[in-house]
Order: structure tokens, then C-alpha cells, then sequence
């Protein structure tokens, strides 16, 4: 029967542990990019209320809708249209998605909609809101504000960006944006399909490292 030395096999345990850090994550990145409002951007009557409490929507449903407000005041906005299904290609499907909103302005705010942005009346308005970041702005300038929503199978996340003063003020702020996505409410990563080109690189070179290591120990 093969022997193995012990610094051989702390070598071997580390190796794997190496492997195992880089194989995990606190969550699975699916999307990174900004948004900005323009003068360009379209406009719509009215604008989803804010929570004066700053409380984001969550994965379990503690806050609900908080209602339309100012309905004659004409505000801008710009969307963005993520495939969920597209962007989560390779991993096993996770329904549930934070999103996280890296911006200083006050006069922003963003709201999460399951596949089309109608704003024609409160109803239809409601009927495909998600979730949104409760406020406007970072909490603590550098903290950016994160909301959960649940976006089943097959469907896509429209976000909406809105200016909030009506008078421009929020025109021209970069929003950043990140979606990280999880398969469960307990923050599980999503697993991939097969390991990355970049995780089995770092496997062999590992495996490589610890035979070089052996034959060092056995000359």
C-alpha cells in the first residue's frame, strides 16, 4: 500500500483547500453595469412612493408596494432589460436576485419589474413591480443600498431608474449596478455546470506542485 509522507499530505490538504476556496462564493454574479438618466430619457406621470422607514424589499416579502405619488408631476427615467435565463446560462436556475445600486445621488431611486414597465395606470404599474431599494442614495456615501425580488424561470428583470425631484436634478448620476443571484433564501451560491478553465488550471498546477514536492522529499 501506497505511503504517504504527513508533509506530503498537509501539502495534498492544502492544495484542496486552496481549490475549495476558489471554487466558492458568497454569491454568483450574473450581471454588472450602470445606468443614467438623461435628457434624453422618457418620461412618465408620477413615481413609486419611497419608504420613509429605508426599508429595502426582501426575499420575504415584508414590505409590500408602497403606492404612486405626485401623478401630474412629469418625471424621467431609463430601464434596463436583463434575461435572466440568458444571464444565468451554465448554472443550475436560482429564482432568487439581489440587486445592489452603488449611488451617491438623492435624486435617483430603483425599482425592480417582472418583464414590462407600464406605467398607464397605478394597477398595471403594481401588477409587475418586484421589490425596490426602499431610498435613494448609498446609506453611508460608500454603502451601497441592496433589495431582494424572485424572478421565476424563463422571465426577465426590468429595472427602472427614476428621477425623483421632477425639476432634472437626478439627470446625469451614475447608478452602478450589480445582480448576484442565489439558489435559495440561505444566500447558496449558485453551482456551476462544470468548473471554470480557470479553477481546473489551478487543480493541475496544484497537483503538479505537490508530485514536484514528493520527488524532492524522496531524491
Amino acid at each position: 500500500m501506497l505511503q504517504t509522507s504527513k508533509p506530503f499530505a498537509r501539502t495534498l490538504l492544502a492544495a484542496g483547500a486552496l481549490l475549495a476556496l476558489t471554487l466558492s462564493a458568497q454569491a454568483t454574479t450574473i450581471y454588472t453595469g450602470s445606468m443614467t438618466i438623461t435628457a434624453g430619457s422618457p418620461t412618465q406621470l408620477g413615481r413609486l412612493s419611497r419608504s420613509t422607514t429605508n426599508q429595502p424589499t426582501d426575499w420575504s416579502g415584508s414590505r409590500g408596494w408602497l403606492g404612486v405619488i405626485n401623478t401630474t408631476t412629469s418625471y424621467q427615467y431609463t430601464t434596463l432589460d436583463l434575461n435572466i435565463a440568458a444571464l444565468e446560462a451554465g448554472y443550475s436556475y436560482g429564482q432568487y436576485l439581489q440587486i445592489t445600486i452603488d449611488s451617491t445621488s438623492a435624486n435617483t431611486f430603483l425599482a425592480g419589474y417582472l418583464n414590462t414597465y407600464d406605467t398607464s395606470s397605478a394597477a398595471n404599474w403594481q401588477a409587475t413591480w418586484l421589490g425596490d431599494a426602499g431610498n435613494s442614495g448609498n446609506l453611508f456615501t460608500n454603502d451601497p443600498r441592496s433589495f431582494q425580488v424572485t424572478v421565476g424561470s424563463g422571465n426577465h428583470l426590468l429595472l427602472v431608474l427614476n428621477e425623483t425631484s421632477g425639476t432634472g436634478l437626478g439627470l446625469n448620476q451614475l447608478a452602478g449596478i450589480t445582480v448576484e443571484a442565489f439558489t435559495d433564501t440561505s444566500y447558496t451560491d449558485l453551482p456551476a455546470a462544470v468548473p471554470e478553465p480557470g479553477s481546473w488550471a489551478l487543480m493541475a498546477a496544484g497537483l503538479l506542485a505537490v508530485t514536484a514536492l514528493k520527488r524532492r522529499r524522496a531524491a
